[in-house]
């Protein structure tokens, strides 16, 4: 089997925990076989390491690729050059991967608020990355050794969830969970309380999700629906389902951190290469005090390897 081509990391936002959770990682990057690009800051990685007394000594399989001259680095306290580096990383790890230097994208978090000031337009990480790649059909999926969910819809108010669910985006999300975890049994979980009750409670499952679901049966992809989201996930974990499709972001969220957190991985499905993400934030409270969890990222890494596995 040919090995794939590098694994690039992009280190987040400099003022938030994504440095300390590199440095602590070190040690586990130099025990796989593969070739890392990390996309970060010198200067950054330098400042974590003499503050928290940590080793910065990159081992032989990765190379750190400076894409932003940082002038500062200030633990929780985000300015423009951090605003702008974090925005760069990704940029650069996009232009790498287009290229074919890198098979896979391991990404350590951003914060939106903070990177609207360096330019950042977009309402997430994963649909910034979409933009870059020119890929119009993608989803997001969290998954844990408990359960896997996909979201239909994801960083927007709650109140334009309904308007935002189509047959056609759930059937394309279908097509997509499909064709990623090879023929996956899939639980379509309901908007409405009760799957709508026959309608008492809201008509989008009668509408809208349930023709999705027949539509994609009918296409050969394993799914059942709509199912109550207060009986979907507690199925899903007993084993009857591979994988939970749910409407809105905090539906399948709220369980994935409930039963894993800290344990599971962010994966973007419909991009041209892997990506995989941590399930948590830039952390800016604890940032610089030497107590984040590196679990959650070295579980992406695995999980990027799995997956190029599972493609080579």
């Amino acid at each position: 089997m040919q090995q794939p081509t590098a694994i690039g990391i992009t280190l987040g936002d400099p003022s938030g925990v994504g440095s300390e959770i590199l440095l602590k990682s070190l040690n586990f990057l130099r025990s796989l076989p593969y070739k890392f690009l990390i996309y970060g800051s010198k200067s950054a990685l330098s400042y974590y390491a003499k503050a928290l007394n940590l080793p910065f000594n990159l081992p032989p399989n990765a190379s750190l690729i400076e894409t932003y001259p940082l002038k500062t680095t200030v633990p929780g306290k985000p300015d423009f050059d951090a605003a702008k580096a974090q925005i760069e990383y990704i940029k650069k790890a996009v232009e790498d991967a287009k290229k074919g230097k890198i098979s896979a994208i391991v990404t350590l978090p951003i914060n939106k608020e903070t990177a609207a000031k360096g330019g950042f337009k977009f309402p997430g990480h994963t649909e910034f990355l979409a933009h870059l790649f020119g890929t119009k059909n993608f989803a997001m999926m969290l998954a844990n050794e408990k359960l896997k969910v996909v979201l239909v819809t994801t960083h927007v108010a709650l109140k334009d969830v309904p308007k935002l669910i189509t047959e056609e985006k759930i059937l394309t999300t279908l097509h997509l969970i499909h064709k990623t975890l090879k023929n996956p049994k899939i639980a379509v979980a309901a908007l409405n309380p009760h799957a709508g009750e026959g309608g008492l409670f809201g008509d989008e499952e009668i509408k809208i999700i349930a023709p999705a679901v027949e539509k994609a049966k009918s296409e050969g992809i394993n799914a059942v629906g709509p199912i109550s989201s207060d009986t979907v996930f507690v199925r899903a974990v007993k084993g009857e389902f591979d994988v939970v499709l749910c409407m809105y972001h905090d539906q399948g969220l709220i369980p994935i951190k409930l039963l894993g957190f800290g344990n599971s991985v962010n994966v973007t499905l419909g991009l041209p290469v892997i990506r995989t993400s941590v399930d948590h934030g830039t952390a800016y409270d604890i940032a610089g005090k030497g107590i984040a969890n590196p679990e959650s990222f070295q579980l992406a890494v695995k999980t990027a390897i799995d997956l190029l596995t599972a493609t080579s």
